[in-house]
């Protein structure tokens, strides 16, 4: 597991390193304020310094193992397992609403996804009042954040 934590860490670290150099080629922003790259470079450093602090602990992980003694394991890793299948489902169904939310825009794919998610996961056995409100009130909530406040134009499709 050491070596998939490894590779995992350097992999989102060169990633990272990549948009944030992408990000010093957006406009700085104007009468003071902060340029659209700023908050893309905020989330690279985070990545950065986090991979980094997974890095430092899966080394001060295998230091431990070797003072006690411990032999590494090396189990086979795969990650097409029936454990993972649900995980794998929700990122097919998560890929089909980013595909989905410019032809038929922000509000209606987003309404459908949150309830198709909440009926993957069951939240209707929960609660059917939270399973038909929960959609609609975050699609709403986002929706004011961004138009209103944010002043960011959504994604407008055929529907809406």
């Amino acid at each position: 597991m050491r070596k998939i934590a490894n590779v995992t860490s350097l992999v989102f670290i060169v990633i990272a390193v990549f948009f944030f150099i992408i990000s010093l080629s957006f406009p700085p922003g104007s009468n003071g304020a902060v340029g659209p790259g700023y908050f893309p470079r905020i989330m690279c450093v985070l990545v950065v310094l986090l991979s980094c602090l997974q890095l430092f602990n899966s080394h001060r992980a295998h230091v431990r193992a070797v003072q006690r003694g411990e032999k590494e394991e090396n189990e086979e890793v795969t990650i097409f397992k029936k454990e993972n299948l649900r995980v794998w489902i929700t990122i097919g169904i998560t890929l089909v609403y980013v595909i989905c939310v410019k032809a038929i825009g922000f509000v209606v794919s987003s309404v459908v996804f949150l309830f198709a998610m909440n009926a993957y996961f069951r939240v209707q056995e929960k609660s059917k009042v939270a399973f038909v409100i929960i959609p609609f009130a975050v699609v709403a909530v986002l929706y004011f954040i961004f138009h209103n406040l944010l002043h960011v134009v959504l994604p407008a499709g055929l529907l809406f």
